[in-house]
């Protein structure tokens, strides 16, 4: 089906507002037009989880499938994003990297306002692991195990389809 072709949304760069609002509009619009599967390509460092979630809710709304697809990095907010694609359709370029790390943000004012932002953190933090947990084959223990240690944690494309963040591999071997 030549229209097919226009069903690619790109999510590279940052996780910022200004890029998902761009990624939102296009999902909606494609999803609007016909209920064939939409294929998202991911390609960021990550950034916020607010607009993370954005997309990730979208992502699960959309009355047609979205295959995902990650090229080069997938990191940090994109490593949900990659997951959240329809299950047997998530694929990462053999050269790809993921990396995944705990929810950060930086934090000032009174003890009581610095306590308020850090639950918050906290349950953001908590979000994100429930929903790794949902989409991929690890459990909530082992992504808290990964995400404890205040290192960024690297994994090859291998190592993503043993975790169940992906489903294949393309590309060369």
């Amino acid at each position: 089906h030549p229209s097919d072709n226009s069903r690619l949304v790109f999510l590279h760069g940052d996780v910022s507002e200004h890029s998902i609002a761009s990624v939102i509009a296009q999902l909606l619009m494609l999803a609007n037009a016909n209920s064939n599967p939409i294929h998202l390509v991911v390609s960021t460092y990550g950034g916020s989880v607010d607009e993370m979630f954005s997309l990730y809710d979208t992502i699960k709304f959309l009355p047609c499938p979205v295959h995902t697809v990650g090229l080069g990095k997938v990191m940090s907010a994109g490593v949900l994003l990659l997951a959240a694609g329809e299950k047997g359709k998530r694929l990462m370029g053999a050269s790809g990297r993921v990396m995944m790390h705990s929810v950060s943000g930086g934090v000032s004012g009174n003890v009581f306002e610095v306590q308020n932002e850090t639950n918050e953190h906290v349950r953001l933090h908590n979000m994100m692991i429930d929903a790794l947990a949902k989409e991929t084959k690890m459990s909530r223990k082992k992504i808290e195990s990964i995400m404890s240690p205040k290192l960024d944690s690297y994994f090859t494309a291998e190592q993503a389809l043993k975790m169940g963040i992906v489903d294949k591999i393309i590309g060369a071997k």
